[in-house]
């Protein structure tokens, strides 16, 4: 019975941690990264900034054809040389460091200028930039190094940028943002210092009210991950508990007692010998 239920104990541990772990580790600080919420047709939490903003110029959209994650996908067309870009003001904490990321694929994008990529708003370093045509869905990363004073970055994810402007579509799905310990040698990195920061923070604000929901979200995901957490604890505890009491019980179970038996033979070998006593007497 106690082996029994240390393995059914240890079977459910390792169950719950699979489920867990995953979903405790990763937490997206970047709120609609995968442009499936929408607000009067465009993405929640995003915003839309193009340099040139003559009509036709450039066309901000949101597909559903093919997408990488979900149901939707963002795109960016540049009809003309442009820097466009989706924006998204993102938490995030001092002294710390963070991988963003993302999936583009693109069509006819210019080979001139910066092509399609994911960068920091006010920052030269961009992920891969993308150009051409892609056969299908491509990965691209970068890092940045939170420095103290810092507190939010402008995430984009577009086509072109400041001094290479670039023409053609391109299509944006399940863009995140991940703290991480350590950056891998040679990756694309950002150091964000308060003061390139600041003002390009405050204008995405400005121009972004509806960003607030964003930390509320990213609070909500780790406060699920500490639930979920504390729900394990506490089945691992309360199986422990149910293991104990069942061992300590069956240690108590009465031992069956044999003595009577024992004296109800003694009893019949005194009476036969009584018996065979007697027979001699006579």
């Amino acid at each position: 019975m106690f082996k029994k239920a240390v393995a059914i104990l240890i079977t459910a541990v390792v169950l719950i941690t699979m489920t867990v772990i995953p979903h405790a580790e990763t937490v997206n600080r970047l709120f609609n990264g995968s442009f499936e919420f929408l607000v009067n047709g465009s993405p929640a939490n995003w915003v839309m900034e193009w340099f040139d903003r003559s009509d036709g110029a450039t066309v901000f959209a949101v597909e559903t054809a093919d997408p990488q994650l979900g149901e939707k996908y963002a795109t960016i067309t540049n009809n003309v040389p442009n820097d466009s870009r989706y924006v998204q003001t993102v938490n995030v904490e001092e002294n710390k460091k963070y991988k963003l990321s993302c999936y583009i694929k693109t069509e006819n994008v210019s080979e001139e200028g910066k092509g399609a990529n994911l960068s920091i708003t006010s920052q030269l370093v961009t992920s891969e930039r993308i150009k051409g045509t892609t056969d299908g869905w491509k990965y691209v990363e970068m890092y940045a190094v939170i420095e103290e004073g810092v507190s939010t970055i402008n995430v984009s994810v577009g086509v072109g940028g400041f001094s290479g402007l670039s023409t053609g579509k391109a299509s944006f799905d399940n863009v995140m943002v991940e703290e991480v310990e350590t950056i891998p040698e040679g990756a694309p990195c950002a150091i964000i210092k308060p003061e390139n920061n600041e003002s390009k923070n405050n204008n995405s604000n400005n121009n972004n009210k509806g960003n607030n929901s964003s930390p509320k979200n990213n609070e909500s995901k780790n406060d699920l991950a500490k639930v979920v957490w504390i729900i394990l604890i506490i089945t691992i505890i309360a199986m422990g508990i149910a293991i104990y009491n069942a061992n300590k019980s069956g240690k108590n179970l009465p031992v069956k007692n044999n003595n009577s038996d024992e004296n109800v033979d003694e009893n019949v070998d005194i009476d036969e010998s009584s018996d065979n006593e007697e027979s001699n007497d006579n």
